[in-house]
């Protein structure tokens, strides 16, 4: 069953992980409704905020490969309806 999520998406090394972590959002951006990203330049970090429309089984291979790079943290949380 599909459902939406939210993930964060924390890259605390810019300069080694980003472009991991593109590519892996390209991977699965059928099933992203909404990407929010705020680079923190100054801290060589970005936090990107995803809304993620899919079933358990494809979030948790999104998840898991994105928590596989070094210098990435993920979270995620199921939205709920009422």
């Amino acid at each position: 069953m599909e459902r939406f999520y939210t993930v964060d998406i924390i890259v605390t090394n810019r300069d080694d992980a980003y472009e991991k972590v593109n590519q892996i959002l390209h991977d699965f951006s059928r099933y992203i409704k909404l990407r929010v990203g705020y680079p923190i330049e100054s801290e060589n970090m970005a936090v990107i905020f995803v809304l993620f429309k899919a079933t358990n089984d494809i979030l948790g291979s999104f998840t898991g490969k994105l928590g596989q790079i070094k210098n990435v943290k993920v979270k995620s949380i199921p939205i709920t309806k009422g």
